[in-house]
């Protein structure tokens, strides 16, 4: 049934079809629903990203790899480092904006979680001198000021950097556990960017592997679909996906699966790839195919609310600020509904 406007003035009633909208909206694009008969498909979840258990299947998948390599575990004992970090935003003021960021690293040897520890919150105020002074290209470093997002990924990739570069300076013949893929982004700083850490993992015999969670690359998820009916750890090559998809990225890209029946996952790695993950599955426990010390350092990275008043308390009795009335203007637009 068509919307009706009842328009004021004693005006007749208008249907959206009689204005046109309907048609026009329909037309903006090439529906093409027609293409959906016949076809595997997977539901969002609150309009989140889902993977179908059992993969997508070999028919009509140009990406897809044949070539599987299992994995067996190297008992062969060794320290594996997870760095993770969150950023939050606490504060802004005429002239910038107060951020918070804290790292959690985890770590383990022989098959076992050794210890934990996290570094922060710290905080940072960002204004134009600030960012000045962070060697960013200048038209980056606007943008920075005025989002928040940049500002908080700036934050928290030069922290990331810096503990991944101070462990790989130090460590030798340890594993360097990082979450995410590995490339270099126009956020690092020059002494502390991926390819000098890279470099450091190399000069001390040292491993570094970046896992993501998930991709965004649907071509990686078709590639991947040999790796859902092996029945153990295992790990398909992409370099030639992602090399021709993306720049600047550092070692062998892969897509692995951990154990047995568990998610495929992206995998970048510096060293050589069946030694990296034998390594890995002997020295870092793995639970729901992810290995723990990530999931830890993930954990201990995670602002709780309580850090978040704490926060607020240091900077009111610390910095002779004056705390002005606020409101959430998406609240007062929107009411109960603002999300």
């Amino acid at each position: 049934m068509a919307t009706q406007l009842n328009p004021p003035f004693g005006a007749e009633s208008l249907s959206l079809g009689d204005l046109g909208i309907a048609e026009s909206v329909s037309k903006c694009l090439a529906p093409k629903l027609e293409q959906l008969r016949g076809k595997k498909i997977v539901f969002s979840h609150d309009d989140k990203k889902m993977i179908p258990v059992d993969g997508w299947g070999l028919k009509s998948n140009p990406y897809c790899a044949t070539t599987v390599t299992t994995v067996r575990p190297i008992n062969e004992n060794a320290m594996v480092a997870a760095i993770d970090s969150s950023s939050v935003k606490l504060a802004e003021t005429e002239e910038g904006n107060l951020y918070g960021i804290k790292c959690g690293v985890a770590m383990a040897y022989g098959g076992k979680a050794l210890m934990h520890f996290k570094i922060g919150p710290v905080l940072f105020y960002l204004g134009e001198s600030t960012i000045h002074e962070s060697e960013l290209e200048e038209r980056l470093a606007r943008l920075v000021l005025f989002d928040d997002d940049l500002a908080k990924r700036l934050i928290r990739v030069r922290a990331e950097r810096a503990v991944q570069k101070e462990l790989a300076s130090h460590f030798t013949n340890s594993i360097i556990l990082v979450d995410g893929s590995l490339k270099a982004s126009l956020f690092e700083d020059r002494e502390r960017s991926l390819g000098k850490i890279a470099e450091s993992c190399i000069l001390r015999r040292n491993i570094m592997i970046g896992i993501s969670k998930g991709t965004k690359l649907k071509a990686l998820e078709r590639a991947a679909a040999p790796l859902t009916k092996v029945p153990g750890p295992a790990y398909i090559e992409v370099d030639a996906i992602i090399k021709s998809l993306i720049r600047n990225t550092v070692g062998s890209n892969l897509m692995v699966k951990l154990e047995k029946n568990s998610p495929v996952l992206r995998a970048d790695i510096v060293g050589d790839k069946s030694e990296s993950l034998g390594m890995l599955l002997g020295n870092d426990p793995v639970a729901s195919g992810y290995p723990e010390t990530l999931r830890l350092a993930h954990y201990i990275s995670t602002f709780t609310s309580t850090e978040m008043t704490c926060l607020r308390s240091h900077v009111l009795n610390s910095y002779d600020v004056t705390e002005l009335a606020a409101d959430d203007i998406r609240k007062t637009l929107l009411g109960s509904i603002s999300v």
